[in-house]
């Protein structure tokens, strides 16, 4: 074998061990109780540094959605139904359907001036700047008027970080290993929060040639990362809080969400009940349509 191919595969070899060292150890994902010092559930008043306005005030109706239906199957003997059929009237007397939600649904999001939290440690740590506050309350009504208790139902429902990353034009001519700080966040939560819905560990081998690297980071994909996501465009996630991290390649601007169910009921009315296509359901959800 000449000489040439036999550093290749030692290359080969070397790079595929360092993958396999670098893959993240099995952790199970254990929801975020709060953030920032609060539990999900706090009510905004209990905020002590939120400013009087807030930056975005979203609302949105849905009937109250349809969990499964139950019934009681009688049979009957005949000879026509030697088998025993289930009586019919006795079908329809016994339906019981179960539902959830529902109602109307309002968001209110704050951002305190200048707060912000360094993510991860040391090297990979990440600054998340403006942090954004989210509160949601729902009441079942088809009235447009707000409820007088609103401020005993408008509970702490997740937060909106955001974060600045290299754009693809940023990443133009540096090598493919190059680090971004969305590649920082990402290892920062598969190390807290393990592996997220469908995320898939692949390494990527480099044949170093004379014209350098044959890989470009421009070239990279940056996924939509979700840790305990809703099935399939459900009503909301079955975890106490949800994780998600996105980023826009072609502005740099990324965000990491937690999102508790309610969050989730809010989006899910949002995009039945006239704005199909919301941007925080195209977050949540893998897909829209």
């Amino acid at each position: 074998m000449k000489t040439g191919k036999v550093a290749m595969f030692a290359l080969m070899f070397a790079a595929l061990a360092a993958v396999a060292a670098d893959k993240p150890a099995k952790v199970k994902y254990v929801p975020p109780t709060g953030f920032g010092g609060y539990q999900w559930g706090a009510l905004h008043s209990s905020f002590e540094r939120l400013p009087a306005e807030a930056v975005g005030v979203g609302a949105a109706f849905t009937r109250a959605v349809e969990k499964e239906t139950n019934f009681t199957c009688m049979p009957v003997s005949s000879s026509e139904s030697p088998m025993g059929d289930c009586d019919f009237n006795a079908i329809v007397n016994s339906l019981r359907k179960s539902t959830e939600g529902g109602g109307f649904y309002v968001l209110s999001e704050y951002s305190i001036k200048d707060q912000g939290f360094q993510y991860g440690t040391g090297a990979n740590s990440v600054l998340l700047h403006p942090v954004v506050y989210q509160f949601c309350a729902n009441w079942d009504d088809v009235k447009k008027v707000v409820p007088e208790n609103f401020e005993s139902i408008n509970k702490y429902c997740g937060v909106r970080l955001l974060f600045h990353s290299e754009t693809r034009e940023q990443l133009r001519g540096k090598p493919a290993d190059y680090v971004t700080n969305y590649d920082k966040l990402l290892q920062t939560l598969l190390a807290k929060f393990g592996k997220p819905d469908g995320f898939l560990h692949r390494g990527r081998v480099l044949i170093e040639t004379e014209e350098g690297d044959s890989g470009d980071a421009v070239d990279r994909k940056f996924s939509i990362w979700r840790w305990c996501p809703a099935r399939d465009r459900d009503f909301h996630t079955s975890c106490s809080a949800s994780v998600v991290l996105s980023l826009d390649p072609s502005t740099g601007q990324g965000t990491l969400l937690y999102s508790t169910p309610l969050l989730w009921e809010y989006a899910y009315a949002r995009h039945n009940g006239g704005f199909k296509g919301d941007k925080l359901f195209r977050m949540l959800h893998a897909r829209t349509d």
